[in-house]
């Protein structure tokens, strides 16, 4: 009788001590998504990265989440809730040369980075609902015209895009009569998840300062535009009622 009541008792102390487990779980996630709701547009700058993309007012606006994706990265989300993409802790947000639209949104930023002396922009231009952007021929040859370019494009099908890319390297003079550089990457971002949705992409890389050291290769440009590029990734956009 004893052992029957022993048996009981530690059945009745697992069954107890398993729900006060699932509870405190429960709990933990319940706070783990309470602290991810907050915004870190919403946030005190002092709580928030030291990092131009967290610490200007603007471009946190587009900030998912205080997690580093990867180093040097963060994620951004547009303002018409289309897409998410990798971006640089260093970015800045140029809101004079971006606008969104019912269907359009067009994304402008600038990064510097002082130890390699190295300035890049990068422009984004979302499509979403337009039959030009099922056609990417004619979506090549507005991106061709706005970057001045003559020449093929390579072509990448990922899991749900396909990436139309292409370079040029550009020579010029300064006001001091040197010549400078600058190397231009961009091309066209198509969903294969869903027609009428896509992307236009533009990056520009130059030295900053021509009288400091920069080490601006053409490789390590094309890699990090690829890195942004290949996370970009389309969201379900939810039509209002």
């Amino acid at each position: 009788m004893k052992k029957i009541i022993f048996i009981c008792f530690s059945l009745l102390l697992a069954l107890t001590g398993g729900c006060s487990m699932n509870d405190n779980e429960k709990n933990s996630k319940n706070n783990e998504n309470k602290t991810e709701a907050v915004k870190p547009k919403d946030m005190d700058p002092k709580d928030l990265p030291q990092v131009p993309a967290f610490q200007d007012e603007k471009t946190r606006e587009y900030m998912v989440s205080t997690k580093e994706e990867e180093p040097g990265y963060y994620l951004l989300e547009s303002k018409l809730k289309g897409f998410r993409m990798l971006f640089p802790a260093d970015g800045e947000y140029v809101p004079d040369m971006s606008s969104t639209g019912d269907n359009e949104e067009t994304i402008v930023f600038d990064s510097f980075n002082k130890k390699t002396n190295i300035q890049y922009d990068g422009q984004l231009d979302y499509h979403q609902d337009k039959s030009f952007a099922n056609d990417k021929d004619t979506m090549l040859d507005i991106v061709s015209g706005r970057n001045g370019y003559k020449g093929k494009y390579g072509e990448r099908e990922l899991s749900d895009k396909i990436v139309y890319s292409a370079q040029k390297k550009s020579v010029f003079d300064d006001v001091d009569g040197k010549s400078n550089y600058s190397y231009r990457f961009f091309g066209y971002v198509k969903s294969t998840k869903k027609d009428y949705l896509g992307i236009e992409y533009s990056f520009r890389f130059a030295c900053y300062k021509d009288e400091e050291p920069c080490s601006l290769k053409e490789e390590e440009a094309r890699q990090k535009v690829q890195k942004i590029i290949d996370s970009i990734t389309f969201l379900k956009v939810k039509k209002e009622k």
